[in-house]
């Protein structure tokens, strides 16, 4: 199997800059014939509107294109206009093999956004009939249908979880039950849709997602994964963990080693950070210094220098157990929000982009949580690192996030975020009542943030029954 690109980070960089449409008109810059471009996707479809919106079958002039992001710019991959009879077609060129946002404009409003999946020598279709209202664009290839499949798993175990977290009296067996429905799911994709990037994500997903509930099934899963499945890296560590409960830490200790020599080269420094976690998780701080030292020295130019210097701040300050930074910040309703005022009190502190796609995907369950927590001796307070204040304010338009939220002036520069060294978004603390940190969770780990919530409130609810005895 040929290694898969998954351009998450292109998706979520672009999401600013897509809703704004008349930025459109800076980037629809041809990219056929660039060597930088080598994956060709051909692409054909046809757009309408209801009899009932316009009877006068007249449909040229939507436009649609697929979009990247290239050296801080928005580049287009693609673009066409449909003619009178809606029909188009176009030629997507993209940099690797991946996921890209594709929008319809007509009359210079942006109509919709999807997800486009791009691979080399596919043939899609594409079809809408506008306004869409609550369906999606039709986007049909065997790529695209797999993405879809993997997406709807994934918006249905939201919307499972937010059901149970939302009852009365939920546990985390019950948390459980739903992931493993999920986790069932997401593996068979892989065989509806072999080799398709939305099988080989949704393989890591399912895997990820049992890690702690069901270990052994983790270890076997892992069996199946090919080393160039590009979210190897996230297995791995979700098979590490799952190897130390199961077998002691030398064990998976060894699991990392292998796994180093057999991965991809580009693979190779990601599997590195993991044995950098994982001596920190058994408490020998000196060997993952160490080890992020050879790192940082192996990888001088590389974004993984930055990480190992980063993972040796957190080694030194930022460990279970450690008092948590002090921080004095205002939030969006005018409160001053502080180290102290937080006291006597289990405190989610957030870090966020509200533009970033995890953050987004999550972000009912998210509200699920801290809404059913709200009885609790829980408080969440969420810090945007993005500093315009209208792409944070779009975040509450029509909708209510509870929590306290925070808008950071200086984006990734706010005192507040250097302190608590962040680097991943998004990425979350529990710090105790005490202002104690008891856990880190960093990118898609909402699910091992809900794991712990539940075995906290489990835990005062047994102290509150033998008070009231």
């Amino acid at each position: 199997m040929r290694p898969r690109f998954h351009s998450r980070n292109s998706v979520r960089n672009m999401l600013p800059f897509v809703i704004i449409p008349f930025l459109l008109f800076l980037i629809l810059t041809g990219c056929a014939g660039n060597t930088d471009y080598p994956v060709h996707s051909r692409v054909e479809g046809q757009l309408s509107v209801r009899t009932d919106i316009d009877s006068t079958a007249d449909y040229n002039g939507f436009r649609i294109s697929v979009l990247t992001q290239k050296d801080g710019n928005v580049d287009t991959l693609g673009t066409a206009v449909t003619a009178s009879d809606g029909i188009f077609m176009m030629d997507v060129f993209a940099p690797a093999e991946g996921v890209y946002p594709i929008v319809v404009e007509r009359n210079g409003a942006t109509l919709t956004m999807g997800e486009f999946v791009a691979v080399n020598d596919d043939s899609v279709s594409v079809s809408g009939t506008f306004p869409l209202g609550p369906r999606s664009l039709r986007i049909i290839s065997q790529e695209n249908a797999a993405w879809t499949a993997y997406k709807n798993a994934k918006a249905q175990h939201n919307r499972s979880m937010v059901e149970v977290i939302q009852s009365d009296g939920y546990t985390p067996e019950d948390l459980g039950r739903v992931a493993g429905q999920t986790s069932t799911i997401l593996w068979s994709i892989k065989n509806t849709y072999p080799g398709t990037i939305g099988a080989d994500i949704a393989m890591a997903e399912s895997i990820a997602m049992m890690e702690g509930w069901d270990d052994s099934l983790v270890l076997e899963r892992l069996k199946e994964v090919n080393y160039d499945n590009e979210s190897i890296v996230a297995v791995v560590r979700a098979a590490r963990r799952s190897k130390t409960r199961m077998e002691g830490q030398d064990s998976a200790f060894a699991l990392l080693q292998d796994f180093e020599m057999k991965v991809p080269e580009d693979k190779v420094p990601g599997i590195r950070a993991e044995r950098v976690i994982a001596y920190s998780d058994g408490g020998l701080i000196d060997e993952a210094i160490a080890i992020a030292t050879d790192l940082r020295r192996e990888y001088p130019d590389s974004p993984w220098a930055e990480w190992a210097t980063r993972a040796t701040y957190d080694l030194e300050n930022l460990q279970p157990g450690m008092n948590a930074p002090v921080y004095s910040v205002t939030s969006r309703s005018g409160d001053t929000i502080t180290s102290s005022t937080m006291e006597s009190k289990f405190v989610i502190l957030e870090f966020f982009d509200p533009a970033e796609q995890i953050w987004q995907r999550d972000l009912e369950v998210r509200d699920g949580i801290s809404r059913a927590l709200s009885d609790f001796m829980f408080q969440t307070v969420a810090v945007s690192v993005e500093p315009d204040i209208d792409i944070n304010e779009a975040l509450f338009d029509g909708a209510d996030h509870p929590g306290h939220f925070v808008f950071s002036e200086e984006g990734l520069d706010q005192q507040i975020v250097k302190d608590f060294n962040v680097n991943v978004l998004p990425t979350r603390f529990l710090i105790d009542p005490d202002g104690i940190l008891v856990a880190k969770y960093t990118g898609g780990a909402l699910m091992d943030l809900e794991r712990d919530l539940a075995s906290i409130v489990e835990s005062l609810n047994r102290l509150a029954e033998k008070m009231n005895q």
